[in-house]
């Protein structure tokens, strides 16, 4: 079950490198992972560490653990280990000309997977390492460390570490949605264990990996989608079982969804004594037709009931023609929540809800967390950090009063009581 802290077998993980790319892998006992320039690592050396665990590839593809994925110990210089200047000013940066290790040296040490020597080797070979400042020689290190340590930290894979390996690995198909716009939605839109919600997502299930995180195997959760079948791919790499989602998660497409009276399938069923007298095959064949047919129609009579205590929405589809038509399965004091990696598309959804009588305070936010680097004495934000992250459109879905809101006054006597008597404040109406 999602949530176990201890790498096992049959899993699937999230890989962390030194260079800060990441990989998703499945853990088979009798296997070998590769991890291409950084070595190939034996799964079995792995399991029963807790996640977050990192470890050193050795020889014939073991493993070992260690304390971190960049080792924070500096290399043994020549003599003195602390020799810094306190600038650049002398600095001259000639390449090849101030290393003294060459690059047949380099790949050698490379075919002997000793990353820590090759580093070692290449400070001790720096002519000018001795002339940067203690803050260069740290980052000079950090970046041959991310290049030549062989080393790899395995992570859970929940729904936070699958959005980043989707948003390095390819943004547009998770619609350029950042960690703190994932969060934004899952808190606007109150998921909570027991939930029963409509979903809109078109970032590959990646959203719908979140929401299953926090209902925890509690609720229900209906896609609602454009094509034959939803496009939920990241769930392949998720440690839920086929009878979890399939009791948690149940789809329909959007003419299903909108024409619920007409889209209904057509269903007979046979007396039991017919069905016994079918053959194997056709009576299996029967049995999975009714099974379907029932399960479309549990859906289609739930989205007739309403009542959904929310509304997901993260889609390309055009959102002020099609959120309209949803808001009536919602029930009241609801959220409605809309993602969207464009503004001018909120935008437009907004001025649409704020006329809608059913909707009650739409507003969008935007969210976005800045990286900072830090030493001793000094901060700044990284400068090449990525941009974007998309934006959040939060509303509360309520009933309309039948027959409008009338606004009574006290009458006439009333008032002139209040003015005779000059123990009562009286207020100016507003204009």
């Amino acid at each position: 079950m999602p949530g176990c802290n201890i790498i096992e077998e049959g899993k699937h993980v999230l890989v962390r490198l030194p260079s800060e790319a990441v990989k998703v892998v499945l853990l088979k006992g009798d296997s070998c992972i590769s991890l291409g320039k950084f070595g190939t690592f034996s799964v079995s050396g792995v399991l029963g560490y807790k996640f977050g665990q990192s470890f050193e590839i050795l020889e014939n593809k073991l493993v070992k653990p260690v304390c971190s994925l960049i080792d924070d110990s500096k290399p043994l210089l020549l003599e003195d280990s602390n020799t810094f200047s306190e600038n650049n000013q002398n600095l001259i940066n000639t390449g090849s000309l101030v290393q003294k290790l060459s690059t047949q040296d380099i790949e050698e040490l490379k075919k002997q997977g000793k990353g820590q020597d090759i580093i070692n080797q290449i400070i001790a070979g720096h002519d000018s390492f001795g002339k940067k400042t203690q803050y260069s020689q740290e980052k000079y290190l950090k970046r041959k460390q991310e290049k030549f340590l062989r080393r790899f930290t395995i992570d859970y894979l929940g729904a936070s570490e699958m959005l980043q390996y989707y948003r390095l690995k390819d943004p547009q198909r998770v619609l350029d949605m950042s960690n703190e716009s994932l969060g934004l939605i899952l808190s606007y839109a109150n998921i909570r264990p027991g939930g029963n919600y409509i979903l809109v997502d078109e970032t590959g299930g990646v959203l719908l990996y979140a929401m299953l995180e926090r209902m925890e195997n509690e609720g229900s959760i209906l896609v609602a989608h454009e094509n034959e079948h939803p496009n939920l791919i990241a769930l392949n790499y998720s440690n839920y079982s086929p009878e979890l989602l399939e009791k948690m998660v149940s789809n329909l497409n959007w003419l299903q969804f909108l024409e619920a009276d007409t889209q209904r399938p057509q269903w007979n069923n046979y007396p039991q004594e017919k069905i016994d007298r079918l053959t194997p095959p056709r009576r299996s064949h029967y049995l999975r037709k009714k099974r379907a047919a029932d399960r479309v129609n549990n859906i289609l009579d739930t989205v007739e009931q309403g009542n959904f205590d929310g509304l997901i929405y993260a889609s390309t589809l055009y959102p002020p023609t099609l959120i309209p038509r949803i808001l009536d399965t919602l029930g009241g004091s609801r959220p409605v929540v809309i993602y969207s990696p464009f503004k001018e598309i909120l935008s437009e959804t907004f001025h649409v809800l704020q006329k809608d009588y059913r909707i009650l305070a739409p507003s969008i936010y935007e969210t976005r967390v800045r990286q900072y680097q830090t030493i001793i004495g000094r901060i700044h934000p990284l400068m090449t950090t990525k941009g974007g992250g998309g934006y959040v459109l939060h509303a509360t879905r309520v009933i309309p009063k039948e027959g409008g809101v009338t606004a009574v006054g006290r009458g006439i006597k009333s008032k002139r009581l209040k003015l005779d008597d000059p123990k009562v404040e009286t207020r100016q109406p507003l204009e």
